[in-house]
């Protein structure tokens, strides 16, 4: 290719990319005064409300500690998500030769969730979320046991994210600026 035409294509493709430079915000970026609040703002101001069950309960505490970055459970907030959390085990395909007994197995944690505002009967948004963890099956029950909570606990973290992340992209698409 000659280099003229290899120079206009440059050019071109600059010329695309500073065109487009101004259309994009970065998710988690700061908004200029006036513009409404920032996404961390709106995460911070959404009460979890407590879930039945030990991983429900994970996955509660990872939810508040992403949305809020540590600073607790609002409470009294503008906002209010319930979660119904379902943790099953089971085991995957690989199985031991000598014993017959599976060697892995995958822990699934499955939430529903429902995002009301303050005061509302009807959700505003409502969503899934599903964190898989795999974990090695052992012999010694109590090790097993413990493995099967740690995935729990891995999965739940998935969850909570992944609630986080849909969380972030209904408020930047819905919250009333302010």
């Amino acid at each position: 290719m000659p280099p003229r035409r290899r120079f206009l294509g440059l050019a071109g493709a600059g010329l695309l990319a500073l065109s487009a430079a101004g259309c994009f915000q970065p998710m988690y970026a700061e908004t200029r005064p006036g513009e409404g609040p920032s996404l961390q703002d709106s995460l911070s101001q959404v009460e979890v409300v407590f879930s039945d069950g030990r991983v429900g309960n994970e996955v509660r505490n990872d939810l508040i500690f992403a949305l809020t970055g540590g600073a607790g459970n609002p409470a009294g907030a503008p906002y209010t998500l319930l979660l119904k959390v379902k943790s099953t085990t089971s085991e995957a395909s690989v199985v031991s030769p000598l014993t017959g007994l599976p060697e892995v197995e995958i822990v699934s944690v499955d939430v529903e969730w429902q995002l009301f505002e303050a005061g509302a009967k009807t959700p505003q948004k409502t969503g899934r979320a599903t964190g898989r963890a795999s974990l090695d099956s052992g012999y010694q029950r109590f090790a097993r046991a413990r493995a099967i909570r740690d995935a729990e606990n891995r999965a739940a973290s998935v969850t909570a994210e992944t609630i986080k992340s849909q969380l972030a992209s209904y408020f930047l698409t819905h919250a009333p600026k302010s």
